[in-house]
C-alpha cells in the first residue's frame, strides 16, 4: 500500500525547483521577477512540509502506541538525514584545495554541527543554514510535544507564529544579534505553522471560511499575494516581517488544498510520477544544487541542473536508500514517553 501523502512529493518538488531558479538566475535576473525572493519561498515551503510530516508521523505514532518514543524518533532523523548530509560535506572538503568550491575548512566544521543559521558565511556551503534550522527543530519539537500533550503544544506553535516576526523585527533594527531572515528563532513559525496544520487540520476544515477558501484555486493568491507585496515594497522592514506569517499561512492552506485535492489540475500535475521523484530525491537535491550554481563550473545552466540531478540521484539510491534499509533494521521504535495530559 502507498503510504505516500498526495502532492507532498510534488510540492517539494515545486519548492527545490524555487531555490534552483533563484540560484541560477543570481547573476542574470529574470525581467521583472527580479524582486521576487522566490528562493526564499522555496525554503519556506520546504519548512511548513517539514513542520507537518514531521508531527503528523510523530501523531500516528502517538495513536498507535499511545506514546512518542523520543529515542527511536531521534535514531530514525540520523539515519534519514545524517549520512547523505556528511558524504555531501566530506566531498566538499576533499574539494576545498582544488579551489572548485567556495568554503572553508572553519566553515565545513560549523556546518557539521548544524550551527551555519548562526554562522553564515555563505558559498558553497551557504544553502546549510536551512538543514540546520531543521535540525533544531528536529531536536526540539518531539521534547516540547511529549511534555506539553496535545492540548497544549497547539499553544506553543501559535506563540511561534508571534515570536518569529517579532524576533525578525528586532534583528533587523540592530536589536536582537542574529540575522533576521536565518536565524532559528526568526524562521520558525513556517515549521510551526506546519506542526499546527497537522494537528489541527480536521478542526481547521471544520470552519467554513477555511473550507471555502482550501476548496477554492484562488487560495494560491495569498502567498502569490504576500510574495507581490513583500517584492514591490523590498525595503519595507514592517512589510518583510508580517508578510512572511502571511506567506507561511497561505503556504499551509495550498498544502492542505492539494493533500485533499490531488485530482484537480495543478494536483495531477503534482502527482505525475517525474514530477512526484524529484520530490522524492529533493533532499539529496537539495545538498548536490549549491556547488553546480554561480560562480562554479563555466557550463550551461541545464548543464548544471544535469549534473546535480545526477548527484542527487546517486546520493539517493546509493546513499539515503541503503541506510534507510538499514533503519528499518536497527531503528525501531524505543520504549514510547507517555505525553502529558
Amino acid at each position: 500500500m502507498d503510504k505516500r501523502i498526495p502532492s507532498l512529493d510534488g510540492l517539494r518538488a515545486v519548492s527545490i525547483s524555487l531555490v534552483i531558479a533563484s540560484h541560477l538566475t543570481l547573476e542574470h535576473p529574470l525581467p521583472l521577477l527580479w524582486r521576487v525572493q522566490y528562493g526564499k519561498l522555496g525554503v519556506r515551503v520546504f519548512f511548513v512540509i517539514s513542520g507537518f510530516l514531521i508531527t503528523s508521523l510523530l501523531l500516528k505514532e502517538l495513536q498507535r502506541t499511545g506514546g512518542i518514543s523520543l529515542v527511536g524518533f531521534y535514531v530514525r532523523r540520523l539515519f534519514r538525514i545524517a549520512p547523505a548530509y556528511y558524504v555531501f560535506l566530506g566531498a566538499m572538503v576533499l574539494l576545498i584545495p582544488t579551489g572548485y568550491v567556495m568554503a572553508t575548512y572553519h566553515g565545513a566544521i560549523l556546518s557539521a554541527l548544524y550551527l551555519n543559521d548562526y554562522t553564515f558565511s555563505g558559498g558553497t556551503l551557504g544553502h546549510t543554514w536551512s538543514l540546520a534550522v531543521e535540525e533544531q527543530f528536529y531536536l526540539l519539537w518531539p521534547l516540547a510535544l511529549v511534555l506539553l500533550g496535545l492540548r497544549r503544544a497547539p499553544y506553543l506553535c501559535a506563540s511561534m507564529l508571534l515570536m518569529a516576526p517579532t524576533f525578525r523585527l528586532m534583528s533587523s533594527y540592530g536589536l536582537w544579534p542574529t540575522d533576521p531572515q536565518l536565524a532559528f528563532e526568526s524562521v520558525c513559525d513556517a515549521l510551526s505553522m506546519g506542526c499546527l496544520l497537522a494537528i489541527l487540520r480536521e478542526r481547521f476544515w471544520s470552519v467554513s471560511i477555511y473550507r471555502k477558501l482550501v476548496s477554492s484555486r484562488w487560495v494560491l493568491m495569498i502567498p502569490i499575494g504576500a510574495l507581490l507585496a513583500m517584492a514591490v515594497a523590498p525595503s519595507s522592514v514592517v512589510l518583510w516581517t508580517f508578510g512572511l506569517s502571511i506567506l507561511n499561512i497561505g503556504i499551509a492552506m495550498a498544502l492542505d488544498r492539494y493533500m485533499r485535492f490531488p485530482g484537480t489540475s495543478f494536483g495531477q500535475i503534482l502527482n505525475w510520477r517525474p514530477i512526484a521523484w524529484v520530490g522524492t530525491i529533493s533532499y539529496s537535491l537539495y545538498l548536490w544544487q549549491q556547488p553546480f550554481m554561480p560562480g562554479s563550473l563555466p557550463i550551461p545552466w541545464y548543464a548544471k541542473i544535469a549534473c546535480a540531478l545526477a548527484c542527487a540521484a546517486a546520493s539517493y539510491y546509493w546513499i539515503e536508500q541503503p541506510v534507510l534499509s538499514l533503519r528499518k533494521k536497527f531503528g525501531q521504535p524505543r520504549i514510547p514517553v507517555t505525553m502529558a495530559a
